[in-house]
């Protein structure tokens, strides 16, 4: 590269020309077979840009090495921009007449040169594979060690030794794990991959993540090389020579038929094993092949039923306290990423619809019903305003005085053509001065445009409307209405789980910031900031969705403060006396109060049973007994009852109409 480099320098100063190094491009290890590369787009836009009228190349071919691709690229830096192209090595100068034909010769040979080495690279993968060498086609479970002395019957001064596949004994264990958990212990690939996470398996050299996923798992169960059978070549690239984009297509079984190779001493599954897994695994497929398209992907639910279009509202803004990752959403719950994989230990799920409710009821009170809130966001509005009414005016006066000079410009250029003395670079700085008025008054539009859309001075009437109608649009759960919400907390919301005592599941409690100057700048249409103008308030929210305990609780707290006995309780909710007693312990636990025993609460209640004891049911017919003057023995044995029954009776008699109960020793002494 800086050989290169130098060559096209040297070149330069025999034309009398200077590069200067902030005009020196360059694509490392980038092919030249794609039309996208940073080198390339950032020559071409300084190019447009006229900010240079001479370009030196060391080849054609690192322009590009497709013809479709260097021919349009050529003559567009020379007809578009006016720019003379030079190349070192070819001897190409875009300022001779015929240098297309002699491009486009060059640009093919270029061309035909990777169509070349690409057959030499085949030829000689394919010889190293017939002779049992490795071909770097391992997977996870192997790897490859060089072959003593096969160095040296290489071509080449620093020729390296050949290798052969050998087992990798660490990744082999997992591979032998994967199976026996998917086919004897019957564990979902799902599973399989969540546990894969949270032991930190290793991965293929290959991979390009940490964590395992889905498919990753599947192509291993169903990897024939675990059992020997190691084919090559089923897949061959195929390059979109107009953008060089590469793509896999299948190669013919014919063709690849040749390559294929056993190897049994890499045998790391048994054939039982492996069988067990495919019949496993086509069966899961055939479950599912009438969901999916001609592709293999999978057809989905319709957008107009699995709540996916219209749920847009939080579309990007919940994100996990725990590991940072955003929340995925299936339509009617969200959870974390990571946790769906076994990443992360945030795994609760939370109601899409519960989210929603909760963050727009609480703004709604912010926005609409908060009077120092408004105040804020008012005096934030008429910050704005005023430094649009600085800003505004006088860049729309400063773009004009530049319209002014480059149309001067312009027209002084035409007078030295008229006078018949026009420069030696004319089109390119006639082209360049023309790109120029025209980014101006486009600019300038832009700025009428703001101006004419200014509703002036913003007033309190005018703020209230408007909230009302952002909040409006919030409610709509559409793309504007998610744009809105981001503006309003900053962005994001950071969704951190938390324990719910007495409860498996756990709940979310999401944080985020009402921003001042985020409203504001939305309400304004505005992207402008002022210096200060950061005020926020942060919201705290519990997305915690009353489950059947919790409201059992709540209904039973409640009767009881209310002095109903613990029957009563039991009748309201539908549950047992025993499933009531266990309620209230659980409501004084958490309220870290202490719970009045039962039997004392159960004296002072009014009603204490739900049907009345023996002694209440008969107290009119001993009280009877009682007014006749006979004894409580006499009465008992008249009754058949206990004697212990009969002063109950009489005592429950007494004070149900609020009289004194008479004493029993002090009776018997007066019959």
């Amino acid at each position: 590269m800086d050989q290169q480099r130098q060559k096209c320098r040297e070149h330069a100063l025999r034309f009398g020309h200077t590069i200067l190094p902030v005009y020196e491009f360059e694509d490392r290890a980038v092919s030249g077979t794609k039309l996208e590369r940073e080198g390339l787009n950032a020559m071409l836009e300084a190019a447009k840009q006229g900010k240079f009228n001479v370009l030196y190349l060391y080849s054609l071919s690192r322009l590009a090495r497709e013809s479709v691709i260097t021919l349009p690229i050529l003559k567009k830096l020379v007809y578009v921009y006016g720019v003379r192209c030079i190349c070192v090595t070819e001897g190409i100068d875009t300022d001779t007449t015929g240098w297309e034909v002699i491009a486009a010769i060059f640009a093919l040979i270029h061309e035909q040169f990777i169509k070349d080495l690409s057959a030499a690279v085949i030829r000689g993968q394919e010889g190293a594979l017939l002779s049992g060498y490795s071909v770097g086609d391992w997977c996870f479970g192997y790897g490859s060690e060089p072959v003593p002395g096969s160095g040296q019957k290489r071509a080449g001064r620093n020729s390296k030794p050949r290798k052969i596949y050998v087992i990798n004994q660490e990744h082999a264990e997992w591979v032998s794990q994967i199976f026996t958990w998917y086919v004897d212990a019957g564990i979902s690939i799902g599973q399989i991959v969540k546990r894969l996470n949270h032991l930190k398996a290793p991965k293929d050299h290959r991979s390009s993540s940490k964590e395992w996923h889905h498919d990753l798992v599947v192509n291993l169960l169903s990897n024939p090389k675990y059992v020997g059978d190691w084919p090559w070549g089923e897949m061959q690239n195929v390059r979109d020579p107009e953008t060089g984009i590469v793509c896999q297509k299948p190669r013919s079984e014919e063709e690849s038929e040749q390559w294929k190779r056993e190897f049994p001493h890499l045998r790391i599954i048994d054939d039982s094993t492996f069988r067990g897994a495919q019949e496993k695994l086509d069966a899961n497929a055939q479950k599912w092949e009438k969901h999916r398209r001609a592709n293999g992907k999978f057809t989905g639910s319709s957008t107009e039923t699995n709540g996916r279009r219209k749920v847009k509202l939080l579309h990007g803004l919940l994100k996990c306290a725990q590991c940072g990752r955003p929340f995925h959403s299936d339509g009617k719950r969200v959870r974390c990423r990571g946790g769906k994989r076994g990443t992360c230990k945030s795994i609760t799920s939370v109601p899409l619809k519960l989210l929603e409710l909760m963050i727009l009821e609480r703004i709604g009170t912010v926005i609409l019903e908060d009077d120092q809130w408004f105040e804020c966001v008012f005096n934030d509005l008429l910050k704005l305003h005023r430094e649009y009414e600085n800003r505004v005016p006088a860049t729309i006066r400063e773009k004009e005085r530049e319209l002014y000079q480059v149309t001067q410009k312009i027209e002084r250029l035409v007078d030295q053509v008229e006078q018949g003395d026009p420069p030696e670079d004319l089109q390119r700085r006639l082209k360049s001065r023309k790109e120029e008025q025209k980014e101006i008054q486009y600019e300038l539009k832009q700025l009428r445009l703001e101006r004419n859309h200014d509703l002036g001075t913003p007033s309190e009437a005018w703020l209230r409307e408007r909230l009302k109608q952002l909040f409006d649009v919030l409610k709509e759960s559409s793309p504007a209405a998610n744009k809105a919400l981001s503006a309003l907390v900053g962005g994001e919301i950071i969704m951190e789980e938390n324990e719910i005592p007495l409860r498996k599941r756990n709940y979310f409690r999401g944080k985020f910031w009402l921003n001042v100057r985020g409203i504001s700048s939305f309400l304004a249409g505005s992207s402008a900031a002022v210096e200060g103008a950061g005020q926020s308030e942060e919201v705290v929210i519990d997305f915690i969705q009353l489950d059947k305990a919790d409201q059992q609780r709540e209904i039973a707290k409640r009767m009881y403060d209310a002095e109903e006995p613990e029957f009563k309780i039991a009748d309201a909710l539908g549950v047992s006396r025993s499933r009531v007693t266990k309620l209230l312990d659980e409501v004084f636990e958490l309220r870290g109060e202490k719970k009045t025993d039962g039997r004392s609460r159960r004296s002072q209640l009014a009603v204490k049973h739900k049907e009345p004891p023996p002694y209440q049911a008969i107290a009119d017919e001993v009280m009877k007994l009682f007014r006749e003057k006979k004894e409580y023995g006499e009465i008992a044995a008249a009754l058949n009852i206990d004697r212990n029954t009969v002063t109950s009776s009489v005592k429950f008699w007494h004070e149900q109409r609020g009289l004194p109960v008479p004493d029993g020793r002090t009776r018997r002494k007066s019959l």
